[in-house]
């Protein structure tokens, strides 16, 4: 596995995790930006896949902070919760901002306080 990704599984149901989660996202102060259906895209392609979704998220106030230290960081946001229906459960997993934007010249306090609000967002 990339060591920049964080994984867990959840026993909750695929759709009660999903629906959770995109809440959460919102309540957190982030705009849910965008979500790709994964398994319905590759459906249309004939290929049958379990439940896979893509949330895309990001908090406008750190767009501030990222253009004026390092603009090449917005190539790496938005972030992004990947959930996954499983045989075993529910998969969910992202990238830790504080190794996915190391390469950039960003604070780390405004990395790690990304990180515990994914976290928030996460704790089931």
């Amino acid at each position: 596995m990339k060591s920049t990704i964080e994984h867990r599984m959840s026993n909750i149901a695929f759709n009660e995790v999903y629906e959770t989660i995109k809440k959460r996202i919102v309540e957190e102060g982030f705009l849910l930006l965008h979500e790709i259906n994964t398994q319905e895209i590759v459906a249309k392609h004939g290929i049958t896949i379990p439940a896979l979704r893509q949330l895309l998220f990001f908090e406008p106030k750190y767009i501030a902070q990222i253009m004026e230290l390092d603009p090449l960081a917005i190539n790496d946001i938005p972030m992004k919760i990947v959930l996954q229906d499983m045989e075993e459960g529910t998969s969910i997993s992202f990238q830790d901002p504080r190794m996915s934007l190391n390469d950039y010249s960003l604070e780390d306090s405004m990395l790690k306080e990304l990180l515990e609000r994914i976290h928030s967002i996460l704790n089931f």
